[in-house]
């Protein structure tokens, strides 16, 4: 699992991911604005979801302290990441600044 992961933050695109867990309620909340912001922006960001139930060691490695937790990586560097439940506008906002 962690070379998979380390596949997926290490693309040329931007790759945003979703930390989350079953059991947090408000990581819950941002799975249907996620899928808002895959239908507003198309191909420009790549969307993964990852439940941090199943990544114990990746948990840690990345230490990730809180929950829900979006991610944004480009060739394998974090740029940007919101420990918040954001909106649909507030996601793509943060997209096209780094993209600019």
């Amino acid at each position: 699992m962690k070379n998979e992961i380390l596949s997926i933050i290490q693309s040329n695109n931007l790759v945003l991911i979703n930390f989350k867990s079953s059991t947090c309620d408000s990581c819950q909340m941002i799975d249907p604005t996620l899928q808002e912001v895959k239908k507003a922006i198309g191909e420009r960001v790549e969307i993964h979801t990852l439940e941090i139930n199943n990544l114990p060691l990746t948990f840690n490695e990345l230490q990730i302290d809180s929950l829900p937790l979006l991610a944004l990586f480009v060739e394998g560097k974090l740029i940007w990441e919101a420990k918040e439940v954001l909106s649909k506008d507030e996601i793509i906002k943060k997209i096209v600044e780094i993209e600019s």
